[in-house]
């Protein structure tokens, strides 16, 4: 009974994780947008250089922090403790679940360099833009893929 317990338990969290799809810029801005509305930051982990990533998670625990100076002190340790970043990361998973669910439409991809592509989109009505880097054969986001180089 058990064993049947802890096996729908496990396939029920797979159906309930965000899915990956890192074949191009387009399919990795989705990726994004899917992993940010569901909360899903092992997704978005996935999704995203690991600068980026810690980016993210930053700009969205100091919106926490702002109002809980408890969180602010463990906000602080983020780069040094792993302790510290997995209680930041459950308060922005947190928050991002409970946040409005936004989508990303008209998506349209531009070349801006050897394996690095700026892929433009209508957020809610809003123009938006991200920047995805190839590594391998996949897509991820990348913050930095934007700049310049020379």
């Amino acid at each position: 009974m058990f064993r049947k317990l802890l096996t729908l338990l496990l396939l029920a969290g797979v159906a309930l994780a965000s899915e990956v799809d890192l074949r191009s810029p387009s399919s990795a801005v989705t990726s994004y947008y899917d992993a940010m509305n569901e909360g899903d930051l092992v997704a978005l982990e996935q999704v995203m250089l690991q600068e980026s990533f810690d980016m993210d998670i930053q700009v969205y625990a100091l919106s926490i922090a702002l109002k809980d100076p408890d969180f602010h002190t463990i906000l602080k340790q983020y780069a040094q403790s792993q302790e510290a970043r997995e209680i930041v990361k459950k308060e922005v998973a947190k928050k991002l679940r409970s946040r409005s669910k936004r989508t990303a439409t008209a998506l349209h991809e531009i070349n801006i360099g050897s394996d690095r592509v700026m892929v433009r989109f209508m957020e809610d009505g809003k123009a938006k833009q991200l920047y995805s880097s190839k590594h391998e054969t996949l897509w991820k986001i990348d913050y930095k893929a934007g700049r310049k180089t020379n």
